[in-house]
């Protein structure tokens, strides 16, 4: 393939590597590609890969082996030391070894790597740099890392996190690459990969952001700027508190249980499925499920085989944007639109004297934090649910007339969004009438 000029400055450079970018300009297969050429290049040694889940641990461990076969299959080993999801060895004694890093990074305890590679470093939790580092000190080994920017700070407190401080480079401990979307999109040269129209296309999509996102989230999205007012809207430690539970095999029909439902973008992304039980007024997840670029009617019928399991006594999802297709088929079916209610997160919600109006994502989002903090929130012990809510971020920003407005955002946000749909429903739980049938 041919190369930007920044990706074959990052696979030339030898040392520690900080890769700051906009999304979707190619890190993580620069990366497995430069991995690759160490491994090449180094024989009995070592790569440690750290990722935020095994879903993205297992991705750069696919891309890595893509590489080796495409260019050097003869290098890869076999039998006993055949690739699997999350090891690749080649002749010389060199292997990557990827691993998520959960929610403390403990899964790269007791490892030792020539290169450790952190891929999203800046959404890594701040305990996973005190376990994953020592991996080198024997070794006086490399770390690379790339990652688009998530703020400067740790959750709401002044510290900086350690992506924020590393790019500061105050003891020019690194070589930084600064690369935002906008400059790739604009400086790729034409090939037969990157033909005009994918061009034309990446650049549209761009202009099309522009107006979707404020000019704060594209900023950081997309041109990779560190802004002063991001904050981490769930501390690490709040999250970590609260994940308590793990998934069960049987489901309880007594039960009162809340779906929360956040549906795909456009196609592309996840639509996820948060279950929770209403239990002594503790909201306990029992489940999430995640499907991938599934059609409007293959979501509504995940919900409808949910909803023979668990006989829901809420089901929460907005109506707005792509979830309105899902919500009218509900509202159409005769077994769900009793029980389906619309959270629409740019609804204005008027206080009782009518002096305050604020959107019903941000009153959502302080109830679900109100109950965490509260004790009142029981979260399934799961990498990704961590790395979901560890992504909302929140910003105030002042509109034409200079009123200032609380802003919620993130670029992994739905886990955290669907379980927040079905937290909502603690406020409803009164609203659950049982029917009885009596006879005359």
């Amino acid at each position: 393939m041919e190369y930007d000029r920044w990706q074959q400055e990052v696979k030339d450079y030898e040392g520690d590597i900080l890769v700051n970018t906009g999304r979707q300009v190619g890190k993580t297969m620069t990366f497995s590609h430069k991995i690759g050429d160490f491994l090449l290049n180094h024989p009995k040694s070592q790569v440690i890969v750290v990722s935020l889940t095994e879903d993205q641990a297992q991705l750069i461990i696919i891309m890595i082996l893509d590489y080796l076969q495409k260019n050097f299959k003869n290098q890869i080993q076999k039998g006993k030391n055949k690739p699997t999801k999350s090891r690749v060895w080649i002749k010389n004694g060199a292997h990557v070894i990827s691993r998520p890093v959960g929610n403390t990074g403990d899964a790269v305890r007791g490892f030792t790597g020539d290169v450790l590679y952190i891929d999203e470093a800046s959404g890594m939790p701040e305990l996973m740099w005190k376990a994953a580092l020592p991996t080198l000190m024997t070794t006086g080994g490399q770390i690379w890392m790339s990652s688009t920017p998530r703020g400067k700070f740790i959750g709401n407190s002044a510290e900086k996190n350690f992506f924020f401080k590393s790019w500061e480079n105050q003891d020019n401990k690194w070589k930084v690459f600064e690369i935002n979307s906008e400059q790739v999109m604009r400086e790729r040269p034409i090939s037969d990969e990157w033909d005009k129209n994918k061009s034309d296309k990446a650049l549209a999509f761009l202009e099309n952001q522009k107006l979707f996102l404020t000019e704060m989230e594209y900023a950081q999205e997309y041109l990779a700027q560190f802004l002063d007012d991001n904050r981490q809207w769930f501390e690490d430690t709040l999250i970590e508190s609260c994940q308590t539970e793990e998934r069960k095999d049987t489901i309880n029909k007594n039960a009162t249980y809340f779906l929360g439902v956040d549906v795909a973008r456009m196609g592309e992304d996840e639509s996820t499925f948060e279950i929770f039980e209403l239990r002594d007024n503790h909201l306990y997840q029992i489940d999430n499920q995640i499907t991938k670029k599934t059609t409007l009617p293959q979501t509504f019928e995940h919900i409808k085989g949910l909803h023979r399991l668990y006989d829901f006594s809420k089901i929460f999802i907005d109506s707005e944007g792509i979830g309105v297709g899902v919500f009218d088929w509900l509202m159409f079916d005769d077994d769900t639109k009793q029980i389906t209610e619309s959270i629409d997160n740019s609804k204005q919600i008027v206080s009782n004297d009518g002096r305050t109006k604020k959107l019903q994502k941000t009153l959502k989002y302080s109830h679900a934090k109100m109950l965490m903090e509260t004790g009142k929130i029981h979260l399934l012990d799961d990498a990704g649910i961590f790395q979901s809510f560890k992504s909302t971020q929140f910003a105030y920003t002042n509109d034409s007339l200079g009123t200032r407005h609380l802003k919620i955002f993130g670029n992994y946000t739905h886990i955290c969004e669907g379980a927040v749909n079905a937290i909502w429903g603690e406020k409803s739980k009164h609203l659950n009438l049982t029917v009885h049938s009596i006879k005359v």
